[in-house]
């Protein structure tokens, strides 16, 4: 990757563009970064609404006929937990210029088009056209109860909601509900434009777009904003659990148990010793070669799956699990067992090895697209120097040994999560 470019461009607003001709298509990303706060729920209608239509664009048909127009460009969004913030994305793909049929440049007409639905939302100035918010309302409920019928995520939704009750962090999924169902025009408004003036926003590209085009059209989209006073991002870190906490819970119609167990891995920012705790985790529960994978579910059968994943905005470890509910206190004991094993340097050379080997193809793989690209520094928009999947790379075949005993000596489970079915269930 060549000429990687970050800067500022306004308030709040900061611009990385990855330039290069290795791709058949453009792709351009804007994030929009606040922190989780009473305007979450209008937030998550927010996010869908703003892809559906605009001022310009009312109906879905209008609003994709522009996308055809553009060479067929594909448009998402998309809203996720970003640490104690919330992160708001709108992305379009598109064919690069060089292979416009009559020589025409659209690429300029994209981002408009982008900045434009952003800007010119369907409102009256005062509040969202009703029917539309009632429409997105309705998306974002359906969405919500879909999440609750997935029975794994629901799991690790409440774990997180139960370990970080006094965090940010920790949603309180019902509320979120009842919420979005109480939200009106009025308030979807007051939202919008809240988010617009306060937010972080990272625009991250690639491909051939002009990189003065784009600062020149980012430093008119942030002055277009009213009020503009982007807040500071923070989140809040615990490293230690002074004790386990266990919480249960019962639900019709289910066959497989789920287990999800919370743990304070001691990281103090998203910064400290990241890339030991990321071996660490991996190591634990990772990939096939992992301590959980061969020996909780393969040796041992405790298990349909198990694996642990590391929360960088956060410093949370979590190991999620489906099982039989009689297997519930020896797949806990056997998955505290693992971690301890690790704590005490008993994994071997092939294992570690094998967790710092495919970290690291994996690092050199996020660079095989535009989408890729974008996605990957838009994880670091924030930091002072942007870093390159090789260089990552390198930094993961670099961790020792002692580095993730380490690291893994100062994880303390925090919080363990069983969700089954109820004892009359057929």
């Amino acid at each position: 990757m060549s000429n990687i470019k970050y800067e500022k461009t306004a308030d709040g607003v900061r611009l990385l563009c990855v330039n290069t001709g290795k791709f058949k298509t453009n792709f351009i990303n804007i994030d929009l970064f606040v922190p989780l706060g009473e305007y979450l729920p209008a937030q998550y209608v927010l996010s869908t609404l703003l892809a559906h239509t605009s001022r310009d664009y009312p109906t879905f048909k209008s609003f994709n006929s522009k996308l055809e127009s553009l060479y067929g460009a594909s448009f998402e969004s998309a809203i996720e937990n970003y640490g104690d913030n919330v992160r708001l994305s709108f992305s379009l793909e598109l064919p690069d210029d060089r292979f416009a049929l009559y020589g025409e440049t659209f690429s300029e007409q994209a981002v408009d088009f982008l900045t434009d639905i952003l800007l010119r939302p369907l409102c009256d100035g005062e509040k969202f056209d009703e029917n539309v918010s009632k429409r997105e309302i309705r998306f974002t409920l359906e969405d919500l109860e879909a999440k609750k019928n997935d029975k794994r995520a629901y799991a690790l939704s409440r774990l997180k909601q139960l370990m970080c009750s006094g965090e940010k962090y920790g949603i309180d999924s019902e509320r979120l509900e009842n919420e979005v169902k109480a939200l009106t025009p009025e308030k979807l408004f007051e939202a919008y434009k809240n988010l617009l003036s306060t937010a972080q926003i990272a625009v991250t590209a690639c491909g051939t777009l002009s990189e003065k085009m784009l600062r020149e059209k980012m430093t008119a989209f942030a002055e277009k904003i009213e009020n503009r006073n982007a807040l500071e991002l923070t989140s809040q870190f615990v490293t230690k659990a002074d004790e386990i906490r266990y919480f249960d819970e019962t639900m019709k119609m289910m066959n497989q148990a789920k287990l999800v167990i919370g743990f304070r891995s001691g990281m103090k920012n998203n910064t400290d010793n990241y890339y030991a705790y990321r071996i660490m985790t991996d190591i634990f529960g990772g990939g096939p070669y992992s301590r959980l994978f061969t020996n909780v579910r393969e040796k041992m059968s405790l298990c349909y799956y198990c694996s642990a994943r590391l929360v960088r905005q956060k410093g949370i470890i979590f190991v999620q699990s489906g099982i039989e509910k009689e297997n519930y206190k020896k797949a806990v004991d056997e998955i505290f067992n693992q971690l301890n094993i690790i704590k005490n340097g008993d994994f071997t050379d092939e294992e570690l090895e094998a967790s710092k080997r495919a970290l690291a193809d994996a690092y050199r793989g996020v660079e095989d697209s535009p989408m890729g690209v974008c996605s990957y520094f838009a994880s670091q928009c924030f930091a002072e120097n942007a870093v390159s999947g090789e260089e990552e790379a390198q930094a993961f075949l670099r961790v020792t040994r002692d580095d993730v005993i380490n690291c893994a000596r100062k994880v303390t489970a925090d919080s363990v999560y069983l969700l089954s079915g109820e004892e009359n269930d057929e």
